[in-house]
């Protein structure tokens, strides 16, 4: 490994703090940018990254780890923060470096960013698979799915995540493939919990105990009906699901992936008056109960 080659990665949230991590574990020389001064610091204080990147020159690899959904919706996608860094990338990009996209991207953004770069830089999609909780099996370093704007664009990306950083590569032969890959797999997670809460829902309204039915049809080996929380949220999944739907709408007539999100609209209106009803119970039963007093006799005395 070339201990010269030096990292940028740019957003430094769970995803590009874990993505530094790594990449600083590796030996590599990494430093981070993000418009919070606090999570910029927090990733130096532990060590995470060396420096704040003053700006883009000088390079090799550039790590795009943004959020890509509105700042104040986390259901909607928004990828003008991403075309921003590409602007800047533009005009101070080392020529020649990769530009690795691990945020979450919809269906053409991989080629928009390449044309935006003017072609030189190699540009690559590589959509981030990371589970905090279960980070030593299902970290950076799972197999990702990898899909480049042209076959020089997989090469560099093949030379940094595969031999500089280890991590199992599935390379597709279109960018596209890769940038519906992550979106599709959380539609398809999404679709999963709708449905959960739509049978909890069912059971609720039917008298039936939900995980009692849920434990039931579990017992079948291909069948596992996920559990019913407090609605989808997240940073991932309301947001990716969107993109597809997006993607759709102009494709297929209905979309199961509209229904979900309407089951879940519903689900979550259903589970709030489902507390409010309890603590309207809780309430009555720990207010103190009223007894009427007896008249109070007043003798009569006579003169």
């Amino acid at each position: 490994m070339n201990n010269n080659n030096k990292v940028l990665v740019i957003g430094l949230g769970q995803i590009g703090y874990s993505n530094a991590e790594y990449m600083t574990m590796k030996g590599l020389k990494v430093d981070g940018y993000d418009i919070s001064d606090k999570a910029v610091q927090r990733a130096i204080d532990d060590q995470v990254i060396r420096k704040k990147a003053t700006n883009f020159a000088g390079y090799d690899y550039y790590i795009i780890c943004i959020s890509t959904h509105q700042p104040s919706d986390m259901f909607q996608p928004y990828l003008d923060g991403l075309f921003e860094i590409a602007r800047q990338l533009s005009y101070e990009g080392k020529q020649g470096a990769l530009v690795g996209i691990d945020s979450t991207i919809t269906r053409g953004t991989s080629e928009k960013v390449l044309e935006m770069l003017r072609h030189k830089m190699h540009v690559v999609h590589v959509p981030h698979r990371y589970y905090g909780p279960e980070k030593h099996d299902h970290g950076v370093n799972q197999t990702r799915v990898i899909g480049g704007c042209e076959p020089c664009c997989i090469d560099k990306a093949r030379q940094f995540y595969g031999d500089m950083l280890d991590i199992p590569l599935h390379p597709v032969e279109s960018v596209e493939v890769a940038e519906l890959c992550k979106i599709v797999e959380n539609s398809y997670r999404f679709m999963e919990i709708a449905f959960a809460e739509e049978l909890r829902m069912f059971c609720d309204r039917s008298g039936i105990e939900f995980p009692e039915l849920r434990g039931a049809i579990n017992t079948k080996w291909n069948i596992k009906v996920l559990e019913a929380r407090d609605g989808i949220g997240g940073h991932c999944l309301p947001k990716d699901s969107q993109m597809f739907l997006n993607l759709s709408k102009n494709l297929l007539e209905t979309s199961i992936i509209d229904a979900a999100k309407k089951v879940d609209e519903e689900y979550r209106a259903h589970i709030t008056c489902a507390v409010a009803l309890q603590q309207k119970e809780q309430q009555t039963k720990n207010k103190p109960h009223l007894t009427t007093a007896k008249p109070t006799t007043i003798p009569i005395v006579q003169e």
